[in-house]
């Protein structure tokens, strides 16, 4: 298997638990923390970007290239 490939499982599998801990019913402490110092929205927009919308875009980026890896060899 393409190392391209495992990355992106492993990003998408970062960006599922990002977001089952974002969205529980408890808050977990970083988001928290995060809200307290920048206020509720740009805390939350930064745990966003952070744990979930960089992550994702590195899974889109090694899964494109794993996809090409494969066809082209």
């Amino acid at each position: 298997m393409d190392s391209d490939l495992i990355r992106a499982t492993f990003a998408i599998y970062v960006v599922g638990v990002a977001m089952i801990r974002l969205l529980a019913e408890e808050e977990y402490q970083q988001v928290v923390i995060m809200k307290r110092l920048w206020g509720r929205s740009v805390g939350l927009l930064l745990i966003f970007v952070t744990d979930i919308a960089i992550p994702a875009l590195f899974a889109l980026v090694y899964l494109c290239r794993g996809i090409v890896a494969l066809t082209v060899t």
